[in-house]
């Protein structure tokens, strides 16, 4: 039986226990822009390029580190230059991180003078990762009341066939299991649906954005969008009772569903987006952090937004600290009080209409 807490607002963490990240962290190497195709044979220089920290749990600690969050990192690196050099980006954050007998994963970002990406990756250390290692990187770890966010499983197939019993041991030592499903490298086949109906019984916040949404219940985006507290409910019949729900939607901002309740942010100001990659982890990263100090759903999407939007406004990226951000968002993420805000339940329809 789990021993997750609740309160008015569904899951209560203890602002004590580390935010815990599980999944994939590879080396970005980014360059461009690229305006068309080298022939083979030939040589390109490109003025841009950036190498950084780059997978979903990599842009998630990343932004946690820069905001001070008490976290702890399960992940496995490879046994070699990359791999070092990944290790020295999170100091004593690194030290337990298992070194795997195998390349660091690199993934190269070419970039377009449209702002989109092209993304080639080696396999790496990531197709290496497995229960043992995690269950290893969480022994002595107290995990009762603690948030523990699993990214990437897809990129992990060794961890794969074992993700929902490790979903499962966490949430039953008392944890906050979220999953961020990113999407499947070979879309939502059946396979992937099997494994997630195996998993969505052990998750208490699924972050996933639209397009991933609609992926899960096999519409398209249009539909998704068409009638959102339908398919919502749709997902939530998959999960238990005081589950969350959040929608990442980009410019127009961030939706949670819970308890049947629809609560809509929208993005408050202009955001000058000049690097999306990672914003879905480092809203993440605001909005469980905002959640590990018992933040309502309005003030932790609001967290959420802020945090990944002044990130992919910077370049070359740079990860907000507390006093980059507005003043209300740092105080949630401070644990500070917040004036109360009034939570209103409304239909979706009339969140896009007020």
């Amino acid at each position: 039986m789990s021993t997750v807490l609740k309160c008015k607002s569904g899951l209560r963490p203890n602002p004590q226990r580390p935010i815990i990240s599980i999944g994939t962290i590879n080396v970005d190497q980014l360059m461009g822009p690229v305006t068309h195709w080298p022939d083979p044979g030939t040589e390109t220089v490109y003025p841009d390029y950036e190498m950084r920290v780059g997978g979903g749990l990599g842009n998630f600690g990343a932004a946690l580190k820069a905001l001070g969050a008490h976290q702890h990192m399960v992940v496995n690196v490879g046994d070699d230059a990359m791999g070092d050099w990944l290790q020295g980006q999170f100091g004593a954050l690194a030290d337990h991180w298992h070194r795997s007998q195998t390349v660091t994963s690199v993934t190269i970002g070419m970039t377009h003078a449209d702002k989109e990406r092209t993304f080639l990756s080696n396999e790496g250390h990531s197709s290496v990762f497995d229960a043992d290692m995690v269950r290893a990187m969480l022994r002595g770890i107290k995990l009762d009341g603690a948030i523990a966010l699993v990214v990437g499983s897809f990129l992990m197939p060794r961890l794969l066939p074992d993700c929902a019993d490790i979903l499962a041991e966490l949430r039953q030592a008392g944890a906050i299991v979220a999953l961020d499903t990113a999407w499947p490298t070979g879309g939502w086949s059946n396979a992937v649906q099997a494994h997630l109906e195996s998993w969505l019984g052990h998750v208490d916040v699924l972050l996933i954005n639209d397009a991933e949404a609609a992926g899960i219940l096999g519409i398209s985006v249009a539909e998704f969008d068409d009638d959102v507290d339908g398919a919502l409910a749709k997902i939530a019949d998959k999960l238990h009772d005081d589950a969350i729900i959040v929608i990442k939607r980009g410019a127009s901002g961030a939706t949670a569903f819970s308890h049947g309740a629809i609560t809509h942010v929208p993005v408050p100001e202009h955001v000058d987006v000049v690097d999306t990659v990672g914003a879905g982890d480092c809203f993440n990263a605001g909005f469980l952090m905002a959640l590990q100090q018992n933040a309502d759903l309005e003030n932790a999407l609001r967290a959420g937004i802020d945090v990944a939007g002044k990130a992919i406004a910077s370049q070359p990226r740079r990860y907000p600290e507390l006093s980059d951000l507005r003043t209300d968002v740092a105080a949630t993420l401070a644990g500070g009080k917040n004036t109360p805000v009034q939570m209103h339940t409304q239909t979706f329809d009339q969140v896009e209409n007020s």
